[in-house]
């Protein structure tokens, strides 16, 4: 009898005693559920499961689930490495929707995320941002804090497993995929996926240190990132880089700054990029056509003072981007990024501001790099910490708190 014709009877056989869906869900979605990439009117949800099991989503505007729609039934497979992911479709703006996958009579936990309000809606935006977790610092407590504040929404900006550190050190595809199942087992992150919607991009760890696009194991780095993570397929199946709308409030670009980018050993020069050719004429045209009142755009690296794996190594791109910006009168802009292990508010000179948080549960910078720089307004290192920001009519406030969900500082700045 094959393992997944096996679970399949002892998950039936378990239905029909008191309590079983609560007992044998544990078992089933090991890795818990996750919601991401999530619209005004769609979403993906995502799960995985011990082996290759029929599943169906049930997701209701009602958090008791009355009314709940379906989406399936599919089945989990190898292929995949049982992970599911399942866009939802037809659902209404400005809207929290609860959602659970279920396997005959075996239920998920229940999660929860926000629809973005309506285009022309001027709704207030709350959201996270952070990264690195490393599986040598957990437990991730700090989860618990950034669970607590509930933001609308949640970018988490790469190095969201370390595949090259830790006890294993992958190279093939089973032990990449074995790092994500290490990550998933720590419940503070499991429950802060279920709790809110989530937009994910890659920084250098989910391949290994400091890659770039001439990498021997991008492709199967890339593989098991969309496998484990609720990621909207685009056409173009290896592409990561995206928007998305918050109505009138806010544009937030999302871009991969790993998969194309030219060796950080050459040398700077107009052929060199991080972004690619396609990709930065994407971000241009995005933010010089959006009618958002604030653009946002999640970098995962730094612009200025770091080694030449950041933006510093890729100088003329940046310049060009930044004097688009200033040339245009585009903003208010804020750039998102984090990769250097401490937290910073800068205001560059061309306009937009530059927010760093981290590291979540990683290595800590001892000092800041930015500190002293005339563009820095504030910074600190040492702890580990995570931003939070709104952005509403009014002005966008920025918060960093730290594991014990203390601030750590606090920005405001005033909007047009």
């Amino acid at each position: 009898m094959s393992r997944a014709v096996l679970t399949v009877l002892l998950l039936l056989a378990a239905a029909a005693l008191p309590g079983a869906a609560t007992v044998a869900a544990p078992a089933l979605f090991p890795q818990g559920i996750a919601a991401g990439d999530v619209t005004a009117q769609g979403a993906i949800v995502w799960t995985r499961t011990d082996s290759a099991v029929p599943l169906q989503v049930e997701y209701a505007a009602d958090p008791g689930f009355t009314g709940a729609r379906t989406a399936g039934p599919f089945y989990t497979s190898p292929e995949a490495d049982y992970t599911a992911k399942v866009a939802l479709a037809g659902l209404e703006p400005g809207r929290r929707y609860a959602y659970r996958f279920v396997s005959g009579d075996v239920r998920s936990p229940a999660g929860a995320f926000i629809t973005p309000p309506a285009a022309d809606r001027d709704e207030p935006l709350a959201l996270i941002w952070g990264a690195d977790t490393a599986e040598d610092f957990k437990p991730f407590r700090i989860f618990q804090g950034m669970r607590a504040r509930g933001a609308d929404l949640f970018l988490y900006l790469g190095d969201t497993v370390y595949t090259d550190i830790g006890a294993i050190r992958a190279t093939t595809l089973e032990q990449y995929r074995q790092k994500y199942q290490v990550n998933r087992q720590d419940p503070f992150l499991r429950e802060y996926l279920a709790s809110t919607g989530s937009w994910v991009i890659w920084d250098d760890h989910e391949v290994e240190n400091n890659f770039d696009a001439e990498h021997v194991r991008l492709e199967v780095g890339l593989r098991v990132f969309q496998e484990y993570w609720p990621i909207r397929a685009a056409e173009d199946p290896k592409r990561l880089y995206r928007s998305f709308r918050w109505g009138r409030t806010a544009e937030v670009f999302i871009l991969d700054t790993r998969q194309y980018r030219t060796p950080s050993f050459r040398l700077d020069g107009p052929e060199k990029t991080m972004l690619g050719r396609a990709q930065k004429q994407w971000l241009l045209e995005g933010l010089a056509r959006s009618t958002a009142r604030v653009k946002v755009v999640v970098s995962t690296v730094a612009l200025r003072y770091h080694a030449a794996d950041s933006w510093e190594g890729y100088a003329v791109e940046r310049d060009e981007i930044l004097r688009f910006i200033a040339g245009r009168r585009i903003g208010p802009v804020i750039f998102l990024a984090a990769d250097v292990h401490y937290a910073a508010l800068l205001r560059h000179p061309e306009g937009p501001h530059e927010a760093i948080s981290g590291p979540l549960a990683a290595i800590l910078s001892r000092t800041a790099r930015v500190a002293g720089r005339p563009e820095t307004l504030w910074s600190a290192a040492g702890k580990f910490n995570y931003g939070w920001m709104r952005i509403a009519r009014d002005g966008i406030t920025l918060e960093w708190r730290d594991e014990q969900d203390a601030l750590m500082h606090q920005a405001r700045i005033p909007l047009p």
